[in-house]
C-alpha cells in the first residue's frame, strides 16, 4: 500500500511538474516572440494543468479500488470538465 501511495504521489508530481513546464515554455516563447497563440497555449495549459492532477488521481484510486474517493474525484473533474466545455462555448 505504502508503495502505490509513493507511485500515485510520483504521478502527481509528474503530470504537474510537465504541464507546469510545457505552459512556461508555451509563455516564454510567446513573450520572447511576441506571439499571441503560443501565450494563449501556454495560459491553457497552466489552466489544464490542476484538472490533469485530477485525472491521474481519479486513476490512481480506481486502480487502488478506492472506490469512495475515486468517484468523488470523478465527480471533481466532471465538473471542471463541464466548467470548461461552457468556458469555452462563452467565448465572444
Amino acid at each position: 500500500m505504502s508503495n502505490d501511495l509513493h507511485s500515485l504521489d510520483r504521478a502527481i508530481e509528474l503530470a504537474l511538474s510537465v504541464g507546469v513546464l510545457m505552459s512556461g515554455a508555451c509563455l516564454i516563447l510567446g513573450l520572447w516572440l511576441g506571439s499571441t497563440p503560443l501565450l494563449r497555449w501556454g495560459l491553457v495549459l497552466l489552466l489544464a494543468t490542476p484538472m490533469a492532477r485530477v485525472v491521474v488521481v481519479t486513476f490512481g484510486l480506481f486502480q487502488r479500488r478506492d472506490w469512495l474517493f475515486a468517484s468523488i474525484s470523478l465527480w471533481i473533474f466532471l465538473v471542471l470538465a463541464s466548467a470548461a466545455s461552457v468556458g469555452l462555448h462563452l467565448r465572444p
